[in-house]
């Protein structure tokens, strides 16, 4: 469970010191790495997206069904130390939890994520929980387009792989869109809360 804590505050803490636009170049066999070392749990997912229609309950599945701590380190360990962007947010997590900010960029993701720490009297179930219910949002409200940018590439790799543009129930859009609507049918309330209506995956 620590190490699960561990990725899922990498991937809410993913890098800010690398561009989008090195992700594609740089980041490219890790997101290959994650489908083919089976990070991403394809068979189950292509089962429960098949004929159903985008909703919250898909967002949860996808997050309950891919394995950070495999895609981070224990099966792609080799290909996230070439990646600047995964290996960055590995050194930034020993920054939260020992309550120190290591960046300026991201300041909402990183601030919940700090408070998620500081709040939790180092119980690693509240600070995952805090982590997946209250920051995984500003990861997508457009506060922090590299974290979405890389998480919406991570998806782009699952949709491919699953073949989901075919299964989901009424779309025909790209893989990056379909990841927005799975977004925004997950914080519509947050996003109308903030004034938005859509949300920001890169």
């Amino acid at each position: 469970m620590i190490t699960d804590f561990l990725l899922v505050l990498s991937i809410l803490a993913v890098s800010t010191t690398w561009g989008a636009s090195n992700i594609n170049k740089q980041c490219r066999d890790l997101l290959q790495c994650s489908i083919q070392k089976k990070c991403v749990n394809l068979p189950v997912l292509s089962k429960l997206v098949d004929g159903k229609n985008i909703s919250a309950q898909m967002y949860d599945d996808i997050d309950k069904y891919t394995d950070y701590g495999c895609i981070f380190t224990t099966g792609c360990q080799d290909e996230c130390n070439d990646c600047p962007l995964c290996l960055t947010s590995k050194l930034q997590i020993v920054d939260i939890l020992s309550g120190e900010k290591s960046s300026n960029e991201c300041p909402t993701l990183m601030d919940c994520a700090l408070k998620c720490v500081s709040e939790s009297n180092q119980d690693i179930f509240q600070i995952n929980k805090c982590l997946r219910q209250d920051c995984a949002f500003h990861c997508f409200d457009g506060s922090c387009p590299k974290c979405s940018g890389f998480i919406t590439r991570v998806f782009n790799q699952m949709c491919a792989a699953g073949n989901f543009r075919q299964k989901v129930k009424g779309y025909s859009g790209p893989c990056y869109e379909m990841f927005h609507e799975i977004v925004r049918a997950k914080f519509s309330d947050r996003f109308e809360n903030n004034g938005k209506t859509k949300g920001h995956s890169g």
